[in-house]
């Protein structure tokens, strides 16, 4: 999405743009020479995890034109802006939004503007690095054009478990950028650089109907944590049932203490099929770790409530906290299977760059400061389990979960009010995916 935007902008100024997705199609080096042999300019989102990944596809690129430039942005670029130019020796890095940035890089290396003058970027100029000005502020989001979906329509996205069940029906949309929580294991109050931004209801709706003459049957509302704010969720649904927008939807970060009756309602008359929430753990002291500000309580009434709905409601826990032991972990397996999901996830919990958890790890040296995703592992003092055990526990719980008749019976009778079996066929692929992925840990 954070290209999409980009290449929307550039679009708009007259340049020819297009997107190459290593997360929808298997990196191959001769195919990435030819998309390169009319490229005067290269973008690439970094992500800390794949910053490795980021280091190759530059060299690449070098190696087959050096002069082609090369800017980098994204999650890891926010967080190591100059760091980042170095471990992936790219000529600029942008830590602000790239929208507004992106036209000023291209003034300067047209030479109409310095590149020591732009806002919020560092870049190489012979073997040093150095700052442009400081990042400017950018409130107004309803500016930025909606993104050029059309330069990714040859791809297979998709929510669920195999998107080849609605091939080319699948879409997203971000309706406000960061987060406003902290809970202490997530980067992103670090990567939205501790903002939270809200488009308006109009440019939500605008876009929204241009995703439905585009052909999008199902959109996935992917903001950091949507739902933030209920009155504005509320007029974003209203808005959709009184311009009359006949598409599905798909929530995949809410939180429970948004739950609310009368919102439900809307949401499920609007469209609303699917929700994801972080449940992390079922103790409350390791919630309150978490800094997550939700109880036990509200747990379960935002999980039946979404499943009283009709939606197909999902849970992510995360296991191996410092101070878990296997009670936690066997608490959390027991109150998942008393809450009717028709999905779960038991993950490790990581140690990710620029979270809290991860901050105060490297202070204590535990981390180095160039490990930016780590595993939780008592080897490391991270954790009371090794890395292994806590996959093997993750494994362990997603099958006392699933092999249930109620878990069974929860999912065909939702099924049954969606009048939509895909899920059920595609779970079953997920699922023996991922048990040949634990059995091969």
């Amino acid at each position: 999405m954070g290209l999409l935007y980009i290449a929307s902008v550039l679009e708009k100024d007259g340049n020819n743009v297009k997107i190459v997705d290593y997360s929808a199609e298997s990196y191959n080096e001769k195919n990435l020479e030819k998309e390169l042999a009319d490229i005067d300019l290269v973008g690439i989102t970094v992500l800390s995890v794949s910053i490795r990944q980021a280091k190759e596809i530059v060299k690449k690129i070098k190696k087959y034109n050096s002069k082609i430039k090369i800017i980098i942005g994204g999650p890891h670029c926010i967080l190591f802006p100059d760091k980042s130019l170095e471990e992936t020796h790219a000529d600029i890095s942008v830590q602000g939004p790239g929208e507004k940035t992106i036209l000023e890089i291209k003034k300067a290396l047209k030479e109409k503007k310095k590149l020591s003058d732009v806002n919020g970027i560092y870049y190489k100029e012979g073997k040093k690095i150095k700052k442009g000005k400081p990042i400017s502020s950018f409130e107004d989001i309803d500016s930025i054009p909606n993104p050029s979906r059309n330069l990714v329509r040859k791809y297979n996205y998709g929510i669920g478990y195999n998107p080849n069940f609605k091939k080319g029906e699948f879409t997203s949309i971000i309706t406000s950028r960061g987060c406003p929580y902290t809970c202490k294991f997530c980067s992103r109050g670090a990567i939205s650089m501790k903002k939270f931004l809200e488009r308006s209801t109009d440019s939500i709706i605008n876009e929204l109907k241009i995703i439905e003459k585009q052909g999008f049957r199902y959109v996935a509302f992917v903001d950091d944590c949507f739902i933030a704010n209920k009155k504005h969720a509320m007029e974003i649904f209203r808005r959709i049932l009184d311009e009359k927008i006949q598409l599905k939807y798909y929530i995949t970060a809410a939180r429970v203490d948004s739950a609310d009756e009368k919102l439900y309602e809307l949401m499920k008359k609007a469209g609303v099929v699917f929700i994801q929430f972080g449940l992390e753990s079922g103790n409350q002291d390791v919630l309150d770790f978490y800094n997550k500000n939700t109880t036990i309580e509200k747990i379960k009434y935002a999980v039946n409530l979404s499943n009283k709905k009709g939606f197909y409601t999902v849970g992510s826990f995360i296991i191996g906290a410092p101070f878990e032991t296997k009670e936690h972990f066997k608490n959390t397996i027991d109150f998942a299977k008393k809450l009717p999901l028709v999905s779960v996830s038991f993950v490790p919990l990581k140690y990710m760059a620029g979270s809290e958890l991860w901050n105060n790890a490297v202070e204590q040296g535990k981390i180095a400061p160039d490990e930016y995703v780590v595993s939780a592992d008592k080897k490391r003092n991270l954790s009371m389990f090794s890395k292994e055990e806590l996959i093997s526990w993750g494994y362990h719980g997603h099958r006392k979960f699933i092999l249930r008749p109620r878990f069974i019976i929860n999912f065909l009778k939702i099924s049954l009010k969606q009048g939509d079996f895909s899920f059920i066929l595609s779970y079953l692929l997920f699922y023996f995916k991922r048990s040949k992925k634990y059995r091969s840990s």
